[in-house]
């Protein structure tokens, strides 16, 4: 239908569009929407040197292609325009790629107007992962989704090609309401019963929030549309870091189109602070405005994208300033620390020079920074103090007004996701917290999947059903503490869930469950499931990511053939696709062609030598082919890396052991029981290695402590009588 046709009734709000961030998504690559300087200028960066310049109306850059040589692209589209506008040219198999050189377009007073590279610090050569020739700066894939109206990325995984097509070049009309044709028709003929006046969504669900007389915060009157539907839905399809699992553009609840990103490091502090570039929703879901009613359109005007009012005064409209917006509550003179979102929103930039503000609406904490490192609003402006003195500062004014500060689930959320005493049995409290944020519950059940005790299971079944379906994907992720077979009972139920997503995460359990424990109707269902699987799968077939899955999926499934044709397209993708490498290297393995995996692990470990995974493998198939001197130096090199990872320091010393360096190998043993105590397999081979050797009294003593571990073990009881009587 288009955009001018919708602005034919609907004159005001087209108006507000123009020049908005959603008009200037995407623009052809003309005079009119071109910013950058394009005058012959010449850029360099960690050698690699660049020209922009233009022929007539087109505008063109000299710069390193995918080989390292120079070359020149034609810029095809803009991307953006405030405060930094990127550049597409067209490659191969009609992939546009973005250029990782972008222009400032911010005012030179503020330090714009000039060309950056988005990776200032580090050299990005043509065979690094973050060249923007890569994968990471492809357009089809990346951003196209959320930057185009209606698009079809058609894509033919055969001929390795894309034929990307799109109703509107930027984010227009019908990208927020839906298709307009059945619209328009309701408006020619008037029948006033047509669903939503004949669009798919609804997103005029604001709410009315009233002030009553007395009260400092309004309440909802008039409820608007809760949860993730309606105009969350809708926003939120790209305004989050999520995974696409169905139709974006498709109405209804956002998990039926996306999984969304949890609150986990990365991605967010450990006290689920903005950290990576997440997009506001799983911020926002957060919040205490979320869970009070607040929608997306009250604050910002939904056309032009601009906030409802200027300074403190969004905030105003709930919150009466003679209460909020003064001294006594903010503590700060007139200025940037009197404005609400400098203490309750704070920024994060990303891309050199874009501020984003964190959305989760909290009170700054810095007493959380002190016990946990993470960052608070008093040191983003006063980063000349410590977080000690802001947290005092803190306890002064809340001693001053007799106050205390509320109780959040940050503090429980943070204590668990940095490890710190009590983490499980904070995460724990988190997961049952019935008034603490979907989100925010999701993610600590989510953590729960690596402590396997019998109180972290019994929380997370108590989960499996509950209302909300974040929370319920948590619990799934946290049933992996289980084996496949033992999960069946548990996570049947939520395969046929209301919610796409939870039925995603409870497929991924349980497709390699093996179909004789299933009953015959189990198996109907389970397979009825498995498609349904996927085809999410295949929906990122397109991207190295989505080829490793689909790999990962068919080797579960025993399709060997499948699952190598997989991974070698998940590596031709993206040769950095270290995850890829490992598994098709462990599928020759199991099929007995280590010829073909050797030199697999060997590229892998030259290309990134500091990763301890691909030396570990290598030192294991040098062990098959009974190379045993080469095998030690990769087992040793893996240990080295990865100093945590107990299991490759036990491989090793194993090694050493098997090679009769026991001198060696008991001192690996006595390092790693030191960092882990209850690790029963160290101590095992620490019983067995100083039996063999006659240290009799040591053997007994490691044995004890395994029997203290395992009271009721009777071979632990067996082998401490055994050492005894051997003394």
């Amino acid at each position: 239908m288009g955009t001018e046709v919708c602005a034919q009734c609907h004159g005001k709000q087209h108006q507000a569009w123009q020049g908005s961030h959603h008009d200037w998504a995407m623009k052809p690559a003309t005079p009119e929407y071109v910013l950058g300087d394009f005058e012959d200028v010449r850029f360099k960066h960690y050698g690699d040197k660049s020209r922009f310049f233009r022929r007539d109306d087109k505008y063109y850059v000299e710069t390193a292609n995918a080989e390292g040589e120079q070359e020149t692209f034609e810029i095809a589209y803009t991307f953006g325009f405030e405060p930094l506008q990127q550049y597409l040219v067209a490659t191969s198999g009609g992939r546009l790629q973005a250029l990782s050189l972008s222009w400032d377009s911010r005012p030179e007073s503020e330090g714009g107007q000039r060309w950056f590279h988005l990776y200032p610090d580090e050299a990005i050569p043509h065979d690094d992962v973050l060249h923007w020739t890569g994968p990471y700066f492809n357009w089809n894939s990346r951003c196209a989704h959320c930057h185009s109206t209606n698009l079809d990325r058609n894509y033919d995984p055969l001929e390795d090609r894309y034929d990307t097509q799109w109703s509107e070049i930027n984010v227009a009309c019908e990208s927020c309401h839906g298709p307009g044709e059945e619209h328009i028709e309701w408006a020619n003929n008037q029948e006033t019963d047509a669903d939503n006046r004949g669009l798919e969504r609804s997103l005029s669900a604001m709410g009315r929030w009233v002030m009553a007389q007395g009260d400092s915060t309004a309440h909802l009157e008039q409820d608007a549309s809760r949860g993730l539907d309606g105009q969350l839905s809708a926003c939120g399809s790209c305004h989050s870091r999520r995974q696409l699992i169905d139709d974006p553009d498709l109405p209804g609840h956002f998990l039926d189109k996306h999984q969304l990103e949890f609150l986990s490091p990365p991605q967010y502090h450990a006290d689920g602070q903005i950290r990576d570039e997440v997009y506001v929703l799983g911020s926002f879901l957060q919040s205490k405005m979320y869970q009070e009613g607040v929608v997306c359109s009250n604050c910002h005007e939904p056309h032009s994208l601009e906030l409802r009012a200027e300074g403190n005064g969004v905030c105003a409209q709930c919150h009466k300033p003679s209460v909020f917006d003064n001294k006594r509550h903010h503590h700060h003179p007139d200025g940037a620390g009197a404005q609400c979102v400098s203490c309750h929103m704070p920024e994060e930039t990303y891309m050199v020079v874009d501020p984003r503000r964190d959305h989760s609406l909290r009170i700054p904490r810095p007493d959380l920074s002190v016990q946990f490192g993470t960052p608070n609003a008093c040191n983003q402006c006063h980063n000349d103090q410590s977080a000690e003195w802001a947290a005092g500062a803190v306890d002064e004014w809340l001693e001053a007004s007799g106050k205390s500060l509320p109780a959040h689930f940050s503090e429980q959320l943070a204590a668990g996701l940095t490890g710190a005493q009590n983490a499980e049995e904070h995460l724990r409290q988190l997961a049952a917290d019935k008034d603490a944020p979907g989100i925010a519950r999701g993610t600590a059940l989510s953590q729960l999947s690596d402590m396997s005790g019998g109180h972290s299971l019994r929380t997370v079944r108590a989960n499996l059903d509950d209302d909300d379906p974040l929370v319920r994907i948590g619990a799934l992720r946290a049933m992996t503490m289980l084996s496949a077979e033992h999960r069946i009972e548990d996570v049947f139920p939520l395969l046929t869930d209301p919610v796409k997503a939870v039925r995603i995460e409870a497929i991924r359990l349980l497709y390699e469950v093996r179909p004789q424990a299933l009953t015959q109707a189990q198996r109907k269902t389970l397979s009825e499931a498995v498609e349904e699987y996927l085809a999410v799968l295949q929906r990122h077939s397109d991207t190295s990511s989505g080829q490793f899955n689909l790999g990962v999926f068919y080797f579960a499934q025993g399709n060997f053939d499948k699952a190598e044709q997989a991974y070698l397209r998940a590596v031709s993708l993206d040769a950095h696709n270290l995850a890829a490498v490992m598994n098709l290297a462990d599928l020759y393995r199991e099929r007995n062609q280590d010829a073909k995996g050797e030199p697999l692990l060997r590229a892998a470990i030259k290309a990134r030598p500091e990763e301890p995974d691909p030396h570990h493998a290598l030192g294991l198939l040098l062990i098959r082919q009974k190379q045993y001197d080469e095998a030690e130096q990769y087992l040793a090199r893996a240990a080295e890396l990865a100093p945590k990872n107990i299991r490759y320091g036990y491989i090793h010393a194993v090694g050493l052991i098997s090679k009769n360096k026991i001198r060696a190998g008991l001192t690996v043993l006595a390092e790693l029981h030191e960092r882990e105590p209850k690790n029963l397999e160290v101590l095992y081979a620490l019983v067995d290695t100083h039996r063999k050797a006659g240290h009799w009294q040591k053997a007994l003593a490691y044995a004890e402590s395994l029997q203290a571990l395992e009271p009721d073990n009777a071979q632990f009881e067996r082998l401490v009588k055994y050492l005894k009587q051997n003394l």
